[in-house]
């Protein structure tokens, strides 16, 4: 494997969804309710992350999907009506609670695009990866405002790391970009 490829999978490892959560919720957390924020990320990161890797490490030990790295399209449709399911319940958990506005738009931008994929993957490949980009863009700058645009970069390089690994087409990256971007853009506009 050549060097390019290779910072492409640990760009492409390193940029999945679960994985953008771990740092994205505490400091959503912490810029929008100071340390009592954290508690509050926590409970959104275990909504979102938590519940997502262990039902699919459980799809994994069950044999319904055979490689957590490269889930192919067939195999994604199912899990992701049930990982909407579990980001929707929860959104309205942490709702119900009374958490901060910010986090709950996080988690709400988290369950519309899971829905989105849900209902566009048997018809259609989306870039999970460039959701994830995007949707953090969009989310560190509605809560940071400029300072947000720090974070830009990290789309186009999860763009070349995917398209590098031939893993995704452009229309592929952009339909994703828009869902998770637009996703969090409307989550924003519905709770901000």
């Amino acid at each position: 494997m050549d060097h390019p490829t290779r910072i492409a999978e640990l760009v492409s490892a390193a940029t999945r969804l679960p994985l953008l959560a771990v740092p994205l919720f505490p400091i959503v957390g912490v810029a929008s309710a100071d340390a009592a924020g954290l508690p509050w990320a926590a409970l959104c990161l275990f909504s979102t992350s938590g519940l997502s890797l262990l039902y699919l490490a459980y799809l994994v030990r069950s044999g319904r999907v055979a490689d957590p790295r490269k889930i192919s399209q067939g195999e994604r449709a199912g899990p992701l009506w049930v990982v909407a399911g579990l980001h929707s319940g929860g959104w309205m958990l942490v709702t119900l609670l009374g958490a901060p506005p910010e986090l709950r738009a996080v988690l709400l931008s988290y369950a519309l695009a899971t829905l989105a994929f849900a209902l566009l993957t048997p018809l259609l490949k989306v870039s999970l990866h460039a959701a994830g980009a995007a949707g953090t863009l969009v989310c560190l700058t509605a809560v940071f405002g400029p300072w947000g645009l720090l974070s830009a970069p990290l789309l186009p390089l999860v763009w070349w790391a995917r398209t590098r690994l031939g893993r995704h087409t452009q229309p592929e990256l952009a339909l994703g970009a828009l869902i998770g971007g637009g996703g969090t853009l409307l989550s924003f506009g519905l709770i901000g």
